[in-house]
């Protein structure tokens, strides 16, 4: 496959390449745990992943942590039918590489990578970050071409949280710097073949970078007896991506404020958020494509179980934590048309972490 192959290879170590379509919402690092309940964690926000979600949060992080080593890889369906179909194609040939295109007219492929290493501790987190993500599509029966648009994000993260009111009230921040690059292009079979593909690949990529500050707030009230059961509940608000959010030449992040409810009880978390309450994202105007709603239940502290809706689709995750060595198994849908149900995008992903 060669050439066609560098979208994804080249978009990879050029990029270290994210890469989003309009109508999939644009974000830095989601992580394996919150998308595993349904990208529902305003609320909880109780880990590293807070420095994304909320970084109130951080005030009830259980203990402290180093994780040395942390990467995520994730495919989607599209990708692996693809990426297996692609082999057998000479990409120096525009007869192939076109019927190849046509094959997959409107189909959606994915592909992403990310890597967290990071330092937590209660009321303080630390990390460093890079993600990598990759989408495509084909159109045009008669003249095939691909749609590429891709960004990356680099850069370092680190929040902290105070508890005010007997640890009722949490108030938290995070900075971010991110540096990114994106592309947003599509291309003919004749650039395909061609034999500067690579090149024009190269410079058809955008420069940018900014500081990130993200607000958060968390309101607990515990032990509210529903029943023979006792609760505790939180309430989460977030801020995300104020100050900065002009990436320069690259693809532009957006701010948003996200609301979250969760409830505790025994080893059970049940949480319900929705994203960008204000309205502040103009791709779409969707309710069901913000509203996202999971549970998790911890099992004696060797593994976890999640579950949820994110985007209307059934999200399902496990978490195996062998103290120094922990690995995350996910499945999600991405809405990748305007709307819930229209056009789903079903994805794997397979987390690795070591540390202590």
């Amino acid at each position: 496959m060669k050439k066609l192959l560098c979208c994804f290879p080249l978009l990879m170590p050029i990029l270290f390449s994210s890469m989003l379509f309009a109508d999939e919402y644009n974000y830095i690092y989601r992580g394996t745990r919150p998308m595993g309940m349904g990208g529902a964690f305003v609320a909880v926000s109780n880990d590293q992943n807070a420095l994304f979600y909320n970084p109130a949060g951080l005030s009830n992080v259980p203990d402290r942590r180093l994780v040395l080593f942390s990467v995520e890889a994730e495919l989607g369906q599209g990708a692996y039918d693809a990426y297996t179909d692609i082999l057998d194609v000479d990409t120096d040939n525009e007869l192939e590489v076109a019927e190849f295109l046509r094959d997959y007219i409107g189909e959606f492929s994915h592909a992403s990578a990310a890597v967290f290493p990071y330092y937590i501790r209660p009321h303080f987190a630390f990390g460093i970050f890079g993600s990598a993500k990759t989408n495509f599509i084909a159109r045009n029966y008669q003249y095939p071409s691909i749609v590429v648009d891709s960004t990356s994000d680099t850069g370092a993260a680190l929040g902290y949280a105070h508890a005010f009111f007997d640890e009722a009230l949490s108030i938290g921040a995070s900075l971010k710097y991110v540096v990114r690059k994106s592309l947003t292009e599509e291309y003919t079979v004749p650039d395909i073949t061609s034999d500067n593909f690579d090149d024009m690949v190269d410079d058809d990529v955008q420069d940018g970078s900014g500081i990130l500050l993200d607000i958060g707030f968390i309101y607990r009230f515990e032990n509210v007896a529903i029943g023979q059961k006792h609760f505790n509940f939180q309430v989460g608000l977030s801020a995300n991506n104020l100050i900065g959010p002009d990436m320069g030449d690259a693809r532009d992040l957006e701010e948003h404020v996200d609301i979250g409810l969760a409830a505790y009880v025994d080893s059970w978390v049940f949480a319900l958020d929705y994203f960008d309450v204000a309205g502040m994202i103009d791709d779409d105007d969707d309710p069901g494509k913000r509203l996202r709603i999971g549970a998790e239940y911890d099992f004696e502290n060797l593994f976890t179980a999640r579950g949820g809706f994110y985007q209307g689709y059934i999200t399902l995750g496990l978490e195996i934590d062998a103290r120094y060595v922990q690995v995350d198994l996910l499945t999600y849908a991405e809405e990748v048309g305007t709307y819930a149900g229209q056009h789903s995008d079903r994805r794997y992903v397979l987390g690795l972490k070591f540390g202590f």
